[in-house]
């Protein structure tokens, strides 16, 4: 929903507080706005009511729910506050304003996002942005160093066609090969992972076509959880520098990911099934069969898992995860769904890949199509 973009940031380490000024141009009128529930809107160009709200069906996650006195398609808000953390509702987001390690993203609504609260209302509006952003953020003491997916300026940040935002700043080493560049917290270990990088990125590139740009790897401590954005991931430590990192695979696999419709993203089946499929390809192809075979047994009895625990989860169509909100699915039973997509279709399942890359939506109604054009084969999902 969000078209363009433009935020100044001044950020205050001593006291762990944000102040703001944003202009966002929005596809459509809006007239409720989510913000994190440490920050509060000081300043609009209409009248506005702030409330602290739980989420429709989550009221344990709570987010300062802006409304505007009429709908606007820009928006233009100065706001402050200490950013909360959300770590004892969804334990990854522990993002903060810190010397140590600062991390600002959209997953800690660290700017407004126009949505109602509930997480499906907030997914159809990140899934459905595709914005500019011009960022400036100031207040940066001279021994840290920004780190970001995009172009960087001294205290000017740039990145074209996003649907997120992810701004670390801590001491980092920055390493450049192309075509990665690295932010890490430590050099140690890291050349060997950047030559694993490299294979998956070649690999990948010769299955579904290379991408022309600068990709971007940015490490935070453990259990920041891993994410991926245009051009770049977000990835902890031990996933780094691991024996086989599955984990840099997978956020990597993302650049190739199907674009989905809004509704087909909710099911996660287009990004995080096929981001663990391509992992596990990957991982045959640099690590050799039996670290493939382990990865998938791996797979399997994580379903079996939560099959255990939610039976339904057995009967359920991918298109039907999202509605019920069992995000465990594409990682598990997604994947496998692939993987025997792959052992009935032969090599003509990269056929299906590469059309599904090239597609400007996907749906399951259009995966359905592409596979019985291909291979005549009828799915079920």
């Amino acid at each position: 929903m969000i078209r363009k973009l433009s935020l100044k940031l001044t950020l205050d380490f001593d006291a762990g507080t944000l102040y703001a000024e944003v202009n966002e141009n929005l596809g459509i009128e809006a007239g409720t706005l989510l913000l994190n529930r440490g920050l509060k809107v000081e300043k609009a160009p209409v009248k506005f009511s702030q409330e602290i709200k739980g989420f429709k069906g989550i009221e344990a996650f709570r987010a300062n729910v802006v409304r505007l006195d009429r709908p606007v398609e820009n928006i233009k808000l100065s706001y402050s506050g200490k950013l909360g953390s959300y770590k004892d509702v969804l334990p990854y987001l522990k993002d903060s304003i810190s010397q140590d390690y600062t991390l600002l993203r959209t997953d800690s609504l660290f700017y407004p996002i126009p949505a109602e609260p509930s997480f499906e209302s907030l997914v159809k509006s990140v899934v459905s942005s595709e914005f500019d952003a011009e960022i400036t953020i100031e207040g940066v003491p001279n021994d840290l160093t920004v780190a970001f997916g995009g172009e960087i300026h001294g205290e000017r940040l740039r990145i074209e066609g996003t649907n997120r935002l992810d701004i670390a700043v801590a001491p980092f080493e920055v390493i450049e090969e192309e075509p990665f560049r690295l932010f890490v917290l430590s050099g140690e270990g890291v050349e060997r992972t950047v030559g694993l990088l490299r294979g998956a990125y070649d690999f990948y590139s010769s299955l579904l076509g290379r991408r022309g740009f600068t990709y971007t790897v940015i490490e935070t401590p453990e259990n920041y959880g891993g994410q991926a954005g245009k051009g770049y991931m977000l990835v902890s430590g031990s996933s780094l520098r691991a024996e086989v990192p599955a984990n840099i695979y997978h956020e990597l696999a993302h650049l190739w990911n199907p674009r989905a419709t809004q509704e087909a993203h909710l099911s996660r089946f287009f990004d995080e099934a096929f981001a663990n499929y391509l992992t596990a390809l990957a991982i045959r192809e640099i690590h050799g069969e039996d670290a493939f075979r382990r990865f998938m047994e791996n797979l399997r009895r994580n379903y079996e898992a939560i099959v255990r625990k939610f039976p339904e989860a057995e009967r359920l169509k991918p298109s039907e995860w999202g509605r019920l909100d069992l995000w465990e699915l594409p990682y598990t039973k997604g994947a496998l769904i692939l993987h025997e997509l792959h052992r009935k279709a032969g090599n003509f399942f990269y056929e299906i890949l590469k059309r599904l890359v090239r597609e400007e939506r996907v749906d399951f109604e259009v995966f359905r199509e592409i596979v019985k054009e291909t291979t005549g084969l009828e799915l079920d999902i």
